[in-house]
């Protein structure tokens, strides 16, 4: 039986090392692709090299999920932005689908994850805000703050509801500095964070499995820091 096990794990992870690989080397071939079609409000289908079609996930923002408001009209505020067009990426590396994650620059040099936030129709992403630069992090954020003080798009909304939230069945607070500026709840969080030694994921007070994590399979951090620094991730179902 154990050897069946291992064999089935040995598959998983091989089959999810291909996948990724693959992903890799084409990134390599990626600095313009053709947009084939739009799936939602932050994801894409290209072609590379003429031949190979793959999803590519937009960097630094949360789209509506299909039967949230605004899910339609974001989908179509993208499509008209980089459908069909050669556009260029500039790409951070994988998500836990093996999809490419990349910020997609128009031919005239245009943002257009940006671009989505300033229209309403996008969140910023904080919890993955670490993976963007110190410029990409501050734009995005003061667009998305100036698009909610305007109650553009989704922000029309008086209790828009994260993504996120919608995708695990969560309900996570909007969290806001002394400057009306919304900040990943975890920023105002100094304290210990609790990892899983298992799946190399950690959660902070106020996540939804916190205190689901067994005594056996616990690891304790100083900080969120101190946990990525050891190669562990925020959940993703968290503030």
């Amino acid at each position: 039986m154990r050897s069946v096990a291992n064999r089935r794990v040995l598959s998983f992870f091989l089959a999810f090392f291909l996948v990724a690989t693959s992903a890799w080397l084409t990134l390599a071939d990626l600095n313009a692709a053709r947009v084939l079609a739009v799936k939602d409000g932050d994801t894409v289908t290209v072609l590379v090299n003429s031949s190979q079609q793959m999803d590519v996930r937009l960097e630094g923002i949360d789209a509506p999920e299909h039967g949230q408001p605004f899910a339609d009209e974001s989908k179509e505020h993208l499509s008209g932005l980089v459908s069909g067009k050669d556009v260029r990426f500039e790409c951070a590396g994988l998500d836990e689908y093996s999809r490419l994650v990349c910020k997609i620059l128009l031919p005239n040099g245009e943002d257009a994850d940006l671009d989505q936030i300033k229209a309403g129709l996008a969140w910023h992403y904080k919890q993955f805000q670490r993976r963007q630069s110190a410029t990409d992090r501050a734009t995005y954020g003061a667009a998305e703050d100036a698009a909610r003080r305007a109650h553009i798009g989704l922000w029309a909304d008086a209790h828009p509801v994260q993504p996120q939230d919608f995708r695990h069945r969560t309900q996570s607070p909007m969290c806001l500095d002394n400057n009306d500026h919304r900040i990943a709840c975890s920023e105002g969080y100094d304290g210990p964070v609790r990892g899983n030694m298992r799946s190399h994921i950690y959660h902070w007070p106020g996540c939804p499995n916190y205190n689901d994590i067994a005594e056996h399979n616990r690891v304790e951090f100083a900080n969120a820091i101190a946990a990525e620094k050891a190669g562990y991730r925020a959940a993703l179902n968290c503030p």
